[in-house]
């Protein structure tokens, strides 16, 4: 029997700069500007570590952005929220913090599709380890849908405005 050697791990060099280079493709304005807002960009840095760990993956998988539909604060002083996406095996799973927990660093709300208005981006499953995300992925019973979605499925702003889930009643 013979076996094939695994390839080396990429250098850190070449790591560094792919993974540079798509965060200036992805999230080119969050990359130009990481120097002027370092807290936001050494947070953004630690939850991807967070993620990264969380999942058992490189952090070179996971880039956090500004998010185009959440933001927080109050009145005029809102600031967009984090957009974290994971790129594995060729697909790009997109998770936003768990603002409801004790630690948001260390929980996530699995952005999807909603089954109504078939939005992609709406909070479907509550993830903090590998785990949560394997019982989304092969449920052990028939639930999975809105009465498996987390409260934050509903009036989430991913629906489309039409989505009986667009606003809270």
């Amino acid at each position: 029997m013979t076996t094939t050697p695994a390839a080396p791990p990429a250098s850190l060099t070449n790591r560094a700069i792919a993974t540079a280079r798509r965060y200036r493709d992805t999230a080119p304005r969050e990359f130009a500007d990481r120097h002027a807002f370092w807290l936001q960009w050494d947070r953004r840095a630690i939850t991807a570590a967070h993620i990264a760990a969380a999942l058992d993956i490189g952090t070179d998988t996971v880039i956090v952005r500004d998010d185009p539909d959440r933001h927080h604060g109050i009145g005029t002083n809102t600031t967009p929220g984090d957009l974290i996406e994971v790129t594995s095996e060729g697909h790009c799973w997109y998770f936003i913090p768990d603002l409801t927990g004790f630690d948001p660093l260390w929980g996530w709300l699995l952005l999807g599709s909603c089954p109504r208005c078939e939005a992609t981006g709406v909070p479907v499953a509550r993830i903090s380890s590998l785990a949560d995300l394997g019982a989304y992925l092969d449920p052990e019973t028939e639930h999975h849908g809105t009465d498996a979605a987390p409260v934050e499925f509903h009036g989430d702003p991913g629906h489309h405005p039409h989505c009986p889930h667009a606003t809270d009643n």
